[in-house]
């Protein structure tokens, strides 16, 4: 990940000088450290201090690949910066360092650096910003059950317990970001933005860059981003760590009731693949009971993440479900045009217990039962491309490997799950007279939830029969 220090501020006007791109970083110092404390010297280290000692004040940034510009810090010209390139990224880097003379011509000097290049993202930054696609977009988590149903607000804790989800503490909050339209007097500058939607979003990248964007896709902001004490399964009291940003760098960064201030530090109170929970106590620490600022954002881009939580994760049948009319498997009408809310609007038959395959091994390829027609039986798809399924005993029934194809995505998909033949539940095109399915349309995923289907023999042809799966994620 590559991040910013918080840039050291200098109050002092700038000099009165003529430096060039070559004379700017005469007698600058640069050494390179593998912590942040910069106790550790490393040759291709990521912790970067400088002195320029010709400079009162400068910014230093780097060139993306795809040739934008990236903040590093600015400020004075003594201090620290985190440079960590994104995956598969040269270790040879320039850095760019810029000068404003006392005459207003601006000044750009470069130095070079080895610097590590980070094979495999941190935990925390897989989940972020997507480990299978290096970034991520968030949007406001509408109708949401984690934060009784509101995406920004206020509530109070002590943070010394943090409940089992964020109702427990909610004193307050909109439920349409449009809303927030009403509570700019929070804000710094009083004005809407276009952040105040439903449809405004921001994308979190490996390389430590956010951007918000409005409903339109037009730019709002940007700026950088890093995780500190990250903390894994393991919470710390209230929180999993700290979501340290550039100031106003993402989706409505103010405290409540504080007048018009931005949060840089927020509280990661809850990250999966597809929900991040931000929480800011008052003035950044609880004192008692205290009052404190939430955030709730939802993701459906992470697929490969929903589905593996970066690791493995296991799936059983979703009985009882409301997005397949209650069905775990069966048949369904649809020409791929549309595909509404819920699949619920498109089923035909299905079975409402797992128990009930038994009577529809007609549609497999043995015809014998193999313990998956159970609502125990499992099936555990793991990131390296693997899957694996079980029996309620937990003994294996089959296994394969399969991918994940997102240039397939449309109107009624959001990709192609492809698996060897035979790897998953159930795996049995209805009405097919004995047919494996090995590409599966990804019809839904969350992290909780993923409904798979299958048009006859692989494709819509006007109305078409089809076959479904609903799934869910084992706690």
């Amino acid at each position: 990940m590559l991040t910013a220090c918080d840039p050291i501020k200098d109050s002092k006007t700038l000099d009165i000088d003529s430096y060039t791109s070559n004379s700017l970083l005469d007698g600058a110092e640069f050494s390179q450290y593998a912590d942040q404390a910069c106790t550790t010297p490393a040759a291709d280290g990521n912790w970067i201090k400088y002195n320029i000692p010709n400079a009162s004040g400068i910014y230093i940034y780097y060139i993306k690949a795809d040739g934008s510009e990236f903040k590093l810090t600015s400020g004075a010209a003594g201090g620290v910066f985190n440079f960590v390139p994104a995956r598969g990224s040269d270790p040879n880097q320039t850095v760019y360092f810029k000068y404003i003379n006392g005459n207003g011509d601006e000044v750009v000097a470069s130095k070079d650096f080895t610097v590590a290049v980070a094979a495999e993202l941190k935990p925390e930054v897989r989940l972020i910003a997507s480990n299978a696609y290096g970034k991520k977009t968030w949007k406001w988590n509408v109708g949401n059950t984690t934060s009784s149903g509101h995406v920004w607000g206020n509530f109070g804790a002590d943070g010394s317990w943090r409940g089992e989800a964020l109702n427990d503490f909610v004193w307050w909050g909109v439920d349409d970001a449009a809303d927030l339209t009403d509570q700019l007097g929070h804000s710094v500058t009083g004005a809407a933005t276009g952040e105040e939607s439903n449809d405004a979003s921001m994308v979190f990248t490996e390389d430590g860059l956010v951007k918000c964007y409005d409903a339109n896709g037009t730019e709002i902001r940007s700026g950088s981003y890093e995780i500190k004490g990250w903390t894994g399964d393991n919470h710390d009291g209230f929180k999993y760590g700290i979501l340290h940003t550039s100031e106003g760098a993402t989706l409505f960064p103010f405290e409540i009731n504080a007048g018009g201030r931005y949060v840089t530090d927020y509280w990661i109170y809850s990250l999966t693949s597809d929900q991040m929970i931000l929480v800011y106590p008052d003035n950044g620490a609880f004192s008692g009971w205290s009052e404190g600022t939430y955030w709730n954002f939802k993701s459906d881009t992470d697929v490969s993440g929903m589905m593996t939580n970066y690791g493995e994760k296991t799936w059983t049948w979703n009985v009882g479900n409301s997005s397949s009319s209650g069905h775990v498997w069966g048949n369904f009408g649809a020409d791929g045009n549309w595909r509404g809310d819920v699949l619920n609007d498109f089923v035909w038959w299905g079975v409402d217990d797992a128990a009930e395959l038994t009577g529809q091994l007609n549609h497999s390829v043995s015809g014998a039962a193999t313990g998956e027609e159970n609502n125990d039986a499992t099936m555990v798809l793991n990131e390296d491309g693997t899957v694996k399924c079980y029996d309620a005993n937990g003994s294996m029934i089959r296994s394969g490997s399969y991918e994940i194809d997102l240039s397939t995505a449309d109107g009624w998909k959001k990709g192609t799950f492809k698996t060897t033949e035979g790897a998953t539940l159930f795996p049995f095109e209805i009405n097919a007279g004995g047919r494996y399915v090995t590409d599966y349309q990804i019809y839904r995923i969350t992290g909780s939830e993923m409904i798979l289907t299958y048009p006859d023999n692989g494709a819509f042809s006007g109305w078409s029969e089809g076959t479904y799966w609903n799934f869910k994620a084992k706690k």
